[in-house]
């Protein structure tokens, strides 16, 4: 199922062309789903039919059947809206899925350009706009334009994209090409979907104290239980004054005698026409509505000198300004940061309750494969992989067993499988996971529990398995090192955020520009791993290191992140807009 969007200023006609678009490629055969993205509140049902009035009555969900149609409506009570990724497994299997709305999102979409809009063009300001569709011929951008009264052209546009052709496209013309059809690969959004079919919470949760958890996240909802601030403070340095009086007195008053200090215990209050010394942290006194910097007046025998420009209502806090009392300050999933923990200790929570790491059993597989220290052996390899996902998966706050080397051996890979699999959420292994004589990882899940994606289009790490074995989730990595660090990112770090209490999120992409050109085959997924280059006039290009195999390790240690090309690309000219990948962006 692939997903293209279709985005616009509002009365640009994008209903109309997602109406028309639909109906075009339903004539051409293709099983066409949509989703409408709207921002207010509207009902799809009519108060006082039935299904309305047990809506009414507190159901969490309705089903209207009828003999030509059923709909299920879902009411949020309250929580919060569904991503849009969780809606779309509610769709059953189909082409495509056509969205109208969600313009924030990373999928690709084409932009309706009838009328200019004072905001300026959408393609400028979200993520992802692949084309414009348009009647217009003034447009100052750089993106493709294309016929908004061209039907034909703009169903062409959206079939190449999204690849929903493939099938058809794909030449089988080379007799070794591993990618070919009848290798019978499965796309890599396939494995992301079985992944979020299962991928449901599996750790346990615990109240810890607040200097504990850093880095874990969190499994109960943090409310405030008091404004923050707990009362009007003063924000610097200076002197508290009623506004009205500077220009009644010629902005010029007389000081108080005393001061206001942070953790005084008592509220002082403000005389009329006059001024009162005051420290950041303090109680605003009472009558007081603007604080002037220390720095900005002048003293002189217990008179006050204030400028003329002093602005009203300055400098001070006011209760609840932050947080109020009751307000969500740290969201369920949240993967906890310092200032999350900043904020919780502003509200005086001293626990939290936290999800325990995911534990992850970590195997390498291979009688090739060596351990650190011992001796090579001509045909010998050191196991570079295990270090390497250690460390991977411990970045992404996993709890990692570390099970060392199996041997090519179909019961000694079954036996150690098996006991890993009664306390750890997730297995992975490296190696053994291909279609060689000597390769049982496959046949040991299928034995114990089952595979839900083996051998997968995309590269690097087509042997990519995923699989489960009783209560816990199975990831058979390819052997090639740079293989399991990219699927291990791309397919690891998603599935443990989920099952870890998160979301199920594919990771963030962010538009970056191409320094290079980018010939691959259709109807595979890629990663390239490409370093960030600054230019003479600052802007950043997309570098790629001229080696780049699977087994090439310094493709990655070079790199800065991935660029991600999807199945339906076959080239990228130098300077084209794609969705970069930073490492850092996978720790969450």
């Amino acid at each position: 199922m692939q997903v293209f969007g279709i985005v616009g200023w509002k009365n640009n006609g994008k209903t109309t062309l997602v109406e028309r678009l639909i109906a075009k490629l339903c004539e051409r055969g293709y099983v066409v789903s949509s989703v409408k993205h709207a921002h207010h509140n509207v009902d799809v049902d009519e108060p006082g039919r039935d299904s309305y009035r047990h809506r009414m009555a507190g159901a969490k969900e309705t089903m209207l059947a009828t003999g030509n149609r059923w709909a299920l409506m879902h009411e949020n009570r309250g929580e919060e809206t569904p991503p849009l990724e969780e809606l779309l497994l509610r769709f059953e299997p189909c082409d495509l899925v056509i969205i109208e709305g969600y313009k924030g999102e990373q999928h690709a979409k084409l932009e309706v350009v009838r009328e200019l809009n004072h905001r300026g063009l959408l393609q400028q300001q979200v993520p992802n706009v692949v084309a414009i569709a348009t009647d217009r011929q003034d447009l100052d951008t750089k993106a493709p334009l294309l016929n908004l009264n061209d039907i034909d052209a703009i169903a062409d546009f959206v079939v190449e994209h999204t690849g929903i052709a493939n099938n058809k496209a794909i030449q089988e013309t080379v007799t070794n090409d591993c990618y070919r059809l009848s290798q019978g690969l499965l796309p890599a959004q396939h494995v992301w979907d079985s992944m979020r079919k299962l991928a449901q919470t599996q750790v346990a949760s615990e109240e810890r104290p607040l200097g504990a958890c850093h880095g874990l996240r969190l499994a109960k909802v943090v409310t405030s239980p008091q404004d923050s601030p707990r009362f009007n403070n003063v924000a610097v340095d200076g002197w508290a004054v009623k506004f009205a009086d500077l220009a009644a007195n010629n902005f010029q008053l007389t000081a108080m005698t005393g001061e206001a200090n942070a953790g005084g215990s008592s509220q002082t209050s403000l005389e009329d026409s006059k001024c009162l010394r005051v420290f950041t942290g303090a109680r605003l006194p009472v009558g007081a509505d603007t604080i002037v910097m220390q720095e900005d007046v002048q003293t002189d025998a217990g008179v006050v000198t204030f400028p003329s420009d002093t602005k009203a209502n300055s400098n001070w806090r006011s209760q609840g300004e932050d947080v109020a009392q009751g307000d969500i300050i740290i969201k369920q999933g949240q993967r906890l940061r310092p200032q999350d923990i900043g904020i919780a200790a502003a509200a005086g929570i001293a626990q939290l309750t936290v999800y325990q790491p995911v534990k992850v059993a970590l195997f390498s597989t291979g009688n090739e494969v060596h351990e650190l220290g011992s001796k090579l052996p001509a045909d010998g390899i050191y196991d570079v992989n295990r270090y390497m996902l250690k460390a991977l998966y411990e970045s992404l706050h996993c709890q990692v067993t570390d099970l060392g080397i199996l041997e090519d051996d179909y019961d000694t890979i079954k036996q150690a499988l098996q006991q890993a699999s009664n306390d750890h959420q997730l297995i992975v292994t490296s190696g053994g996971a291909s279609t060689g004589n000597h390769d049982h990882i496959a046949q040991v899940i299928q034995e114990l529990g089952q595979v839900h994606a083996w051998r997968i289009a995309i590269k690097p790490g087509r042997p990519l398995a995923f699989g489960q074995l009783g209560q816990a989730l199975f990831l058979g990595l390819p052997g090639n090192p740079v293989a399991a660090n990219v699927c291990s990112l791309m397919f690891g770090q998603p599935l443990i955020k989920a099952i870890g209490g998160g979301k199920w999120q594919h990771p963030q992409c962010y538009p970056q520009t191409l320094g290079f050109e980018v010939n691959k085959k259709a109807g595979r997924r890629e990663w390239l791993r490409v370093y960030r280059e600054q230019q003479a006039d600052g802007s950043y290009l997309l570098k790629r290191s001229a080696s780049h195999g699977s087994g090439i390790l310094t493709s990655l240690t070079k790199a800065d992140g991935l660029v991600e090309v999807d199945e339906a690309t076959s080239y990228l000219p130098h300077g084209a807009q794609v969705s970069f990948l930073p490492f850092c962006s996978f720790t969450d």
